[in-house]
């Protein structure tokens, strides 16, 4: 069986009650294929693509921004954080066997950004971010589990003033980058990712969910 980090962490999400929109309807959803990204995730994605290719400036406003509308001072924002960053490997998926109550399971996650031998994940935020809600994540965990590493990093963007009217206009916005949320490897992080596992795989068998 291969697990997306992404949907792990989307159970992890449900099973402690993080927020109105993490529902066991929109796990089971994730894992059949049937949600899709909404004008949120396309902002995130679009920011991450200008941070990814801040060398192509031609580009950063039409097809590297997925025809989100930012305006400079927040496409400066991107590269000038993009530039920080090098040297860098954007984009890196990889795989990791986890031996679980109910037989092998194959993780697959791919980082935003391979900095050296830390990893960094771009988050843009349409509120004030609260550490303990990244802390609390098993996506970073996971992350460091898979490639071998100690050290995971947060780049976390505010978008301020933003309303859901905007649609995929944020030219009015203001953009806020807050310091980075350091999360590292502790001594059992690879048990605590087995047991959310076999939490996990109980909670499908329970529900009969063919994945």
């Amino acid at each position: 069986m291969i697990l997306r980090v992404t949907n792990l962490e989307k159970f992890r999400r449900f099973r402690d009650g993080v927020s109105s929109f993490d529902t066991e309807q929109s796990v089971i959803d994730t894992l059949t294929g049937v949600f899709v990204g909404n004008n949120k995730t396309i902002i995130g994605s679009a920011f991450h693509s200008i941070i990814e290719h801040s060398e192509d400036i031609r580009m950063l406003k039409s097809d590297m921004s997925g025809h989100v509308e930012f305006n400079e001072e927040q496409i400066k924002i991107a590269v000038l954080h993009s530039l920080n960053l090098q040297p860098f490997i954007p984009e890196i998926r990889q795989n990791k066997d986890y031996e679980t109550n109910y037989g092998i399971v194959t993780m697959s996650g791919a980082i935003d950004v391979l900095q050296g031998n830390q990893i960094r994940d771009t988050k843009v935020k349409f509120s004030s971010p609260l550490y303990l809600d990244y802390y609390d994540s098993f996506q970073w965990r996971i992350y460091l589990s898979i490639f071998g590493l100690d050290r995971f990093y947060y780049d976390i963007f505010e978008l301020i003033g933003y309303k859901d009217e905007m649609m995929v206009d944020v030219s009015k916005c203001e953009i806020k980058q807050h310091e980075p949320y350091e999360c590292l490897r502790y001594k059992n992080l690879e048990t605590d990712i087995i047991e959310l596992l076999n939490e996990f795989l109980e909670w499908v068998k329970f529900r009969n969910i063919k994945l």
